[in-house]
């Protein structure tokens, strides 16, 4: 590549050229714009991901660009970019065995965490999580079955939980390997307007990774303290379903199910119990703590949960958004489903669901 050049944007013929199957001189030139692209975003980067992301370089196999821990495209985790005749495809991928069995280990251990991480991205994202055979002679990998292939609204946290255990198992076994990529796709004609613009659109969509990248690759500042679980939280439906039954209750979480009322559902807000209360309070001078909720595949951080006097009940009061979608969801004398969990010292996470 002349170094001499300047990079002006990705312009229309660098995608159409991706078209032109068996064209030497097209790919040639799309990857040399593509390269010119790689090299001024990698120049971009705040010093803390450039430390990350040492690597910057084309894959002209793949006809891909990348931004990489280290050399070559599939060492460890990587950011990568893929060029076609109609889109421009960012994607956060993990492709070897060794860095899978780190960061699949830790959402497994983890998987909270993990989804809420990948849910908050948006819904503009994908997933795929791929199951492919190693021939034991060759070494060569062939595609087995996607075990997830949509948009990360479509994984839920029941789901996710599923997915992370059974994608770091079969890559603990040595015939199957099981690559991770999350996804944004952005048409032709929206890169080829923004010119230079394109430098800062793609950084910001780097930054908004990164949280998934640290904890893929055990980086992240924010862990949950709780170690993996050796009993899993018992079903709610294996309690007693009244609204002042506590169905478990511990330093990591528990599940509770309560019956709401007309003025619940108005008002929105569903109460606990007194003996609840102590998981939420921060000390004895408590009276209101913010929590997550996550419903309907939503992370939502406008809720809180309220100390109730004289007896100390705790009452979950909802958002405008997730009351709005209470309304929507249940009808009066309905059972709903509360799911705590600690993730730290400072974050405490509620699920919502139809009870049963």
């Amino acid at each position: 590549m002349d170094e001499t050049q300047e990079f002006t944007g990705l312009s229309m013929p660098v995608f159409v050229a991706f078209g032109w199957a068996g064209e030497e001189t097209a790919i040639k030139f799309a990857l040399s714009q593509l390269e010119l692209f790689i090299r001024e975003l990698h120049k971009s980067l705040p010093h803390s991901v450039r430390e990350k992301l040492p690597v910057a370089g084309v894959n002209r196999e793949s006809q891909t660009v990348f931004l990489a821990e280290a050399e070559g495209d599939e060492a460890g985790a990587y950011i990568t970019f893929l060029a076609r005749p109609l889109s421009l495809e960012v994607q956060l991928a993990i492709q070897d065995k060794k860095g899978l069995a780190k960061g699949l280990s830790l959402a497994e251990q983890q998987p909270v965490i993990c989804h809420r991480l990948i849910t908050e991205l948006g819904p503009e994202w994908s997933l795929r999580v791929q199951q492919m055979q190693i021939d034991e002679e060759s070494g060569e990998k062939t595609h087995y079955q996607d075990l997830f292939k949509d948009s990360i609204t479509a994984l839920d946290e029941e789901a996710a939980v599923a997915l992370f255990s059974k994608a770091a198992y079969l890559n603990d076994e040595a015939q199957w390997v099981t690559p991770f990529y999350l996804s944004r796709r952005f048409s032709s004609e929206q890169i080829s307007v923004m010119g230079t613009a394109v430098i800062s659109v793609m950084l910001e969509h780097i930054d908004i990774m990164m949280p998934v990248f640290d904890f893929l690759t055990g980086q992240s500042k924010k862990k949950a303290k709780v170690k993996p679980r050796s009993k899993p939280i018992p079903k709610a439906e294996e309690a007693p379903i009244t609204e002042t039954q506590l169905a478990i209750e511990s330093e990591e979480g528990f599940v509770y199910v309560a019956e709401l009322k007309p003025l619940h559902l108005r008002r929105g807000f569903i109460n606990l119990t007194s003996e609840h209360w102590p998981f939420f309070a921060i000390n004895s001078r408590t009276e209101t703590r913010p929590v997550t909720i996550y419903y309907n595949g939503v992370y939502d951080k406008g809720s809180s949960v309220w100390r109730l006097v004289p007896n100390d009940q705790a009452r979950v009061v909802l958002s405008p958004a997730v009351r709005r979608w209470l309304e929507d969801t249940f009808d009066a004398n309905d059972k709903v489903q509360v799911t705590a969990r600690r993730l730290d010292e400072e974050d405490i996470q509620i699920s919502l669901k139809p009870a049963g």
